[in-house]
């Protein structure tokens, strides 16, 4: 958990940031609407909320994008002086209390002695100065002063005032007493560092959410305060409302944006390693297909008939002539050197005639490569020549007799220049290190022949003496197995070690975490936004919540409004729509028709000898059938359909996109439906159903002329039926068919 959170102080750093600045704006809101002695004291406050929040968010870009000497000078200035403003407000909180305090004076001895620190022993003590003379005296006096100020409010509002000095004398032991380490009593014991390590939380953490709190308390006391100055009806419950809701939306802001900028980091973190993982796979692939040549030219000259007799007891031939043959057989490779060396270490035959030896030692049965060898194993190893710094590969394989006994050994010394020139034009950081860890090859020249990591198990390597290089500090805290974050020469990097195939070197690759940290920025950027967006409707607050209750009532009066015109487009007993709504949607309808083309159809019907149902069972029960049957019809057409009560027991229905066949199909199904349906007391009822399809050159009042009177016939046929318009209509065929 504490790694967790200490990969996460970007993000820490904003939401502290982000607080102290809603804290100092709170604050200064609140400042204007005092005309008394406590305006100095928040005001000040709210100064120093927004440049001190300012200051952590230039301690995120530090985290982010790097830190520079002066960058750092610079952020020390603007905490020092964020510390200046909350100590002048405690002093004047205090001072508007009564109580016996030094002037502003105090602030240049304090200020002196901050720039002799920072002079004599850097800006890191300067900054754990400050907190200890500035931050933590002044936090505890704003914290005394708002306690002081409780007697001044309401009962209910005495224990906001004590929270919020709470909060302030808790920020000044957070901020003010737990400093950066420093080499001076207390900041060497009590520190972030050690805070971190007791408790597994940074010091950062605790103080974003202490800001977090006090932002919390201070806007709660601004509503209180506004609540009491502004009296509109419902206003108090209104702004409980708002400031949960804002304060909700902002950790919902924040809890997301904190997701977001894991999984943006998440994303680049995975394609930041899978490109390192890609990198040493070539960068090992080009050492060791240069090792596998010689490692291939040395087995030829193990195992090549001309080298056999050299080491026999009938030797033949003179040095020409032994060298003659080692530059037949690996003359193509160009070694450094090429020699047959016997079973007791003797070098028989050597390509270079300066140095029958070995690095000047005439006898190699105690070299370790040798000892290999002989035993019947290949031998590689990367060398360092130190008078001339020449890289080497050496490669050592045993020579064989007929008989399967190992006679001698054939190595080859190959040099190592012209692949570490080429490798060297590579872009990512790498580093080839030999058995020893010592950096043989690399693209960061200054980091030649340099340890990447503490070896205490080799005491007798010393760089200073053999390689003529100074002793630096380390790269790496410890050793690398694998792959992993960590700080790589003071900087976030993921860290790739890969063995060399058949040697005991490795490659070590190092990507730095700026694309991870800008992709994090992005997602800190974005929260950002959607916080402002938020803020933006705080500050807003005072005339915002005035606006809201006006448009509260402008909203019941529309609402009352569409009441009153869907009143009057409805029927009041069914509550389908009216004959007014169906007028309106069939001029519609008709205008959509004649541009074009589509066809409609209404559907007419009533219900057959409705009058009786009054007569006998009372008008109130033929209100519930009309209802039940306007519920049962309505819930069996489309939602596109429009079904409008007609008039007394008649009703109309408009069907859209439909033609004369399958409305006339529709109206059988609604007759059948009506006629099973169970009506409370009466039973059941029947009803007859006319249909008409629009035509060209129909209007309302000829379409509905041809529904009617197709109602008509239905009645005139015997009810209970469904009839389609004609085309035409004859008064004969309106008559009863005898």
């Amino acid at each position: 958990m504490a790694r967790y959170l200490e990969s996460q102080l970007d993000f820490i750093f904003f939401f502290y940031g982000l607080a102290f600045m809603l804290l100092g704006a709170l604050c200064l809101a609140f400042a204007r609407r005092l005309d008394d002695d406590h305006r100095p004291l928040i005001r000040l406050t709210g100064l120093f909320g927004c440049v001190h929040g300012a200051s952590e968010w230039l301690d995120m870009s530090a985290l982010l994008a790097g830190d520079a000497s002066e960058f750092l000078l610079a952020r020390g200035v603007l905490m020092t002086a964020s510390f200046v403003l909350l100590a002048e407000a405690g002093r004047q909180g205090l001072q508007s209390r009564g109580l016996p305090v030094p002037g502003p004076w105090i602030f240049i001895p304090v200020l002196l002695v901050i720039v002799a620190v920072g002079v004599l022993d850097g800006v890191w003590s300067a900054k754990a100065v400050a907190r200890y003379l500035l931050a933590a005296p002044g936090a505890i006096a704003v914290g005394f002063a708002l306690y002081s100020l409780r007697a001044d409010y309401p009962e209910s509002g005495r224990w906001l005032m004590a929270a919020v000095a709470a909060g302030f004398i808790g920020y000044g032991l957070a901020a003010g007493v737990i400093v950066a380490p420093a080499p001076f009593w207390p900041a060497d014991i009590v520190n972030q560092e050690n805070f971190q390590r007791l408790t597994g939380v940074p010091i950062q953490l605790v103080r974003g959410l202490l800001a977090v709190m006090l932002a919390a308390l201070a806007w709660t006391a601004w509503g209180r305060r506004v609540m009491q100055t502004l009296d509109y009806p419902g206003y108090s419950r209104h702004l409980k409302r708002q400031f949960i809701g804002v304060l909700t939306s902002l950790l919902g802001v924040l809890l997301l944006g904190w997701v977001l900028t894991n999984y943006l980091g998440e994303i680049h973190r995975q394609d930041t390693e899978s490109e390192v993982a890609g990198d040493a796979v070539l960068l090992v692939g080009s050492v060791e297909r240069e090792i596998a040549i010689a490692d291939a030219l040395v087995k030829v000259l193990a195992n090549s008939p001309s080298v056999q007799p050299l080491l026999g007891k009938g030797r033949s031939g003179g040095p020409e002539a032994m060298r003659e043959l080692l530059d037949l057989e690996v003359g193509a490779l160009r070694p450094v050197r090429a020699s047959i060396v016997d079973r007791s270490g003797n070098v028989v035959l050597s390509s270079n005639s300066a140095a029958k030896g070995w690095l000047g030692q005439s006898n190699l049965s105690a070299v370790g490569w040798f000892v290999q060898a002989i035993e019947g194993r290949a031998a590689r190893e990367f060398r360092v020549d130190a008078p001339e710094r020449l890289r080497t590969y050496l490669t050592a394989y045993p020579i064989r007799s007929a008989e399967d006994t190992i006679e001698g050994v054939a190595v080859l010394e190959v040099s190592l220049e012209d692949l570490a020139a080429t490798m060297t034009r590579f872009d990512q950081a790498f580093f080839v290190l030999d058995r020893n860890g010592v950096v043989i090859i690399t693209n960061r020249s200054d980091e030649f022949l340099r340890t990447l990591w503490p070896r205490p198990d080799l005491p007798l390597l010393r760089l200073a003496e053999q390689l003529s290089e100074p002793q630096r500090p380390t790269m790496l805290p410890r050793e690398v197995f694998g792959g992993g974050w960590m700080d790589f020469g003071g900087r976030r990097s993921y860290v790739l070690r890969q063995r060399i195939a058949d040697t005991q070197a490795s490659l070590v690759v190092a990507a730095p975490v700026r694309g991870i940290m800008a992709s994090r920025l992005l997602g800190i950027f974005i929260t950002l936004q959607v916080a402002i967006a938020v803020l933006f409707y705080f500050f807003g607050l005072d005339s915002g919540v005035r606006d809201r209750l006006q448009r509260q009532l402008h909203e019941e009066l529309q609402l009352r409004s569409r009441d009153l015109a869907r009143q009057a487009a409805t029927d009041a007993l069914t509550g389908l729509f009216n004959r007014m709504t169906f007028n309106e949607r069939l001029d519609s309808e008709l205008a959509r028709s004649e541009r074009s083309g589509q066809v409609f159809s209404l559907i007419i019907f009533d219900i057959d000898y409705f009058k009786e149902v009054n007569d006998v069972y009372g008008h109130p029960m033929g209100d519930q059938v009309l209802i039940r049957l306007s519920q049962t019809v309505a819930a069996s057409v489309r939602r596109s359909d429009l079904l409008v009560r007609w008039g007394g027991e008649e009703f109309a229905l408009l069907l859209a996109d439909t033609d004369a066949q399958a409305a006339y199909e529709t109206a059988k199904k609604l007759r059948l439906l009506v006629s099973h349906t169970i009506f409370e007391q009466v039973g059941t009822v029947t009803a007859s159903f006319g249909v008409a399809q629009v035509l060209p050159g129909d209007n309302a009042e000829t379409l509905v002329a041809r529904a009617d009177n197709a109602l008509y016939r239905a009645k005139l046929n015997g009810r209970n039926r469904v009839e389609l318009s004609l085309s035409v209509v004859d008064p004969l065929e309106l008559s009863p068919t005898l």
